[in-house]
């Protein structure tokens, strides 16, 4: 199991966004913060540490703080990742994973992984070079 919370300013007008934590393991004994300072970079951490950290077959969950925080006009839209596509326009899809991206903006799977410092690794080509096939 894990569970997710923010850390930021509810009372300031531009939220001073600081940190999100999440807490795992047996009794949610353990924690991580991700605190780049970048909502978008520590969200997209966040759920790839979930996912590659921790068992997807256990529950996760985040702290009412998140909704609040978007709802606090927070410049950030929802995403959701379905397959190897973001989609944003309706609501939460079943099994998808939701992130977030600048307000206004829909980068593609990619881009977003690039914003993030994720970037896509390139295939390997074991040294071997393309060649035009002569028939």
């Amino acid at each position: 199991m894990s569970f997710t919370t923010i850390n930021y300013n509810e009372g300031s007008k531009n939220l001073n966004y600081e940190s999100i934590e999440v807490y795992y393991g047996e009794d949610l004994k353990e924690k991580i913060f991700f605190n780049s300072g970048n909502f978008v970079k520590d969200w997209y951490d966040k759920v790839k540490f979930i996912v590659m950290q921790i068992s997807d077959e256990e529950f996760h969950t985040c702290s009412s703080s998140i909704d609040h925080f978007i709802m606090d006009s927070a410049p950030y839209d929802r995403a959701w990742l379905n397959g190897v596509e973001l989609v944003y326009e309706g609501y939460a899809i079943r099994d998808a994973i939701q992130l977030f991206v600048p307000k206004g903006t829909k980068p593609t799977w990619i881009e977003l992984r690039e914003m993030c410092g994720d970037p896509m690794k390139k295939p390997k080509t074991n040294g071997l070079k393309k060649t035009k096939r002569n028939t």
